[in-house]
């Protein structure tokens, strides 16, 4: 049995159905993130782990039992959100000690545990300051700090990063990793941000519009979605229009005609052969006569420049436009207007059935 299982959870406001039918298993000790858009249901699941919202149908259990009607401070899990919460006239150690003295843990107990938080991360030398004496890195590792101190077996991670910069946000990405596994609490983590979840996570799983349309390691999500959606949100990926023949098993696309990839499924083909293909930017190259592959010729309407690569967007023969991410130096003399050879492995096509 996993140590959390969420069972056919429901939940509407109104006609809206925020949650519908959602299944997800959770090993202890996981590093599990709930990624999708904004509105597709993945902040509602976490309030409803944590007690704050109750679903209409479905329930919830964690190691073996049901906790669905359970008052959220009953369930004793780590809740940290994206504005911190701090209290601004307490200090670190006593922000960190509040919910121990909650608790009515004794005075020596809880002044070992708030050194014990501090060291655990890095703010040994801030004790005494004041959140507004903290950057919000600081600010964010106190909340974090709070959260853990009890010894909760959850911690619920609501966008905890999306207020800091780029730098810090990976910083924190890291010590998050960090804190997951010398701590080995469970972390069910809620992100909009694909590389995010990536960096971090176990296994992500991925909603659309209250469902939850795949579970799965990161570079597993990565490299196979299963679905449109999916293949679209992650990535950036390239999705066009494609045509299968299976008189002579080949694929149309881009202007031209290619053997079907090893890998293609038939039985994905929809009415009249039309199927969606997909491809990562960064897997396209420009030929210039060498490697094997699928060549296709385009002509390029924009260059971005976007530090250690360019982008390029390219129209194909057929009308479709292609993103490709290459290395600075592959583009040096490249100008809009220029028509470019695409080269791309088969390996590294993928294909979907139509969805409407």
């Amino acid at each position: 049995m996993a140590f959390l299982d969420i069972r056919k959870l429901r939940k509407t406001y109104g006609t809206a159905v925020a949650l519908d039918g959602i299944d997800l298993s959770v090993k202890e000790g996981e590093f599990v993130t709930l990624l999708g858009p904004s509105g597709s249901g993945k902040t509602t699941l976490l309030m409803s782990i944590a007690g704050f919202t109750r679903p209409e149908e479905g329930g919830i259990v964690v190691d073996g039992r049901d906790i669905t009607d359970m008052d959220p401070e009953d369930r004793d899990f780590g809740l940290v959100f994206q504005g911190y919460a701090l209290f601004p006239h307490l200090s670190v150690a006593d922000n960190i000690a509040f919910p121990l003295k909650v608790r009515k843990w004794e005075k020596a107990r809880i002044t070992a545990r708030v050194e014990e938080m501090l060291t655990l991360v890095g703010l040994e030398d801030y004790a005494s300051r004041k959140p507004k004496q903290l950057s919000g890195g600081q600010q964010q590792r106190v909340a974090i700090a709070r959260a853990l101190s009890y010894g909760p077996r959850i911690l619920l991670l609501d966008e905890p990063l999306s207020a800091l910069d780029r730098n810090l946000r990976e910083s924190m990405q890291r010590e998050l990793k960090r804190l997951h596994q010398e701590t080995g609490v469970t972390f069910i983590f809620v992100t909009h941000d694909q590389e995010e979840a990536y960096a971090m996570s176990d296994r992500i799983a991925v909603f659309q519009s209250g469902r939850i349309v795949q579970v799965g390691e990161p570079r597993e999500i990565y490299t196979h979605p299963k679905s449109l959606f999916v293949a679209g949100f992650l990535g950036g990926n390239n999705i066009f229009k494609a045509s299968y023949s299976q008189a002579d098993e080949t694929v149309s696309f881009f202007g031209s005609t290619y053997p079907a990839p090893p890998h293609f499924d038939a039985s994905l083909a929809g009415k009249d052969g039309e199927i969606i293909g997909w491809i990562r930017p960064e897997d396209i190259s420009i030929s210039d006569g060498d490697g094997d592959g699928i060549r296709f010729e385009a002509r390029v309407i924009d260059i971005s420049f976007a530090g250690a690569a360019e982008k390029l967007a390219v129209i194909a023969p057929d009308g479709q436009e292609v993103g490709l991410t290459l290395p600075m130096e592959a583009t040096r003399d490249l100008k809009r207007g220029a028509t470019v050879t695409c080269l791309v492995k088969p390996q590294n096509l993928g294909f979907l059935a139509p969805e409407t």
